[in-house]
């Protein structure tokens, strides 16, 4: 754990369902001839609470009220960063390490790797903040089927 950021924005209402929107970005730490680099990766994640039709409006792309998009509080929102430390086996010969393959590296196995703590870490703060845990889901990466 790098840094972390939570804040209750308004405790939920009893009753109401709560959804979560997590939003990652994923950076690779790496000097050419090292034997390590670490794979970052900034975690965002909102919590809200649709309304029952309480007719209150929120704001379109260009400013003015919007009447037919209802308002959606913000219950939470948390921000935090984990990182981790990949050790590199090279061999004499070896080709050097490709920008672009460590960004896959990081965007796939290092994403999996860390993926379990930002889980445990979410459903752990929620709790705290007093709002049911949140057990996010399970990533899945998508699979891309040839035409």
């Amino acid at each position: 754990m790098l840094e972390s950021a939570i804040r209750l924005v308004e405790p939920p209402e009893t009753g109401l369902q709560l959804r979560y929107t997590l939003d990652t970005d994923v950076n690779v730490e790496y000097e050419q001839g090292a034997s390590s680099f670490v794979v970052r990766i900034a975690y965002r994640l909102t919590i809200d609470q649709p309304q029952r039709g309480d007719g209150s409006t929120t704001v379109s792309e260009d400013g003015s009220p919007d009447e037919n998009v209802p308002q959606v509080p913000q219950v939470a929102a948390l921000r935090f960063e984990l990182a981790a430390l990949f050790t590199l086996e090279m061999r004499e010969g070896d080709e050097p390490l490709e920008e672009e393959e460590l960004e896959a590296y990081a965007a796939s196995t290092g994403q999996l790797a860390l993926y379990p703590y930002a889980r445990e870490y979410v459903y752990d703060a929620t709790g705290r903040l007093g709002i049911p845990p949140l057990t996010i889901g399970v990533l899945q990466e998508p699979i891309e089927w040839p035409d």
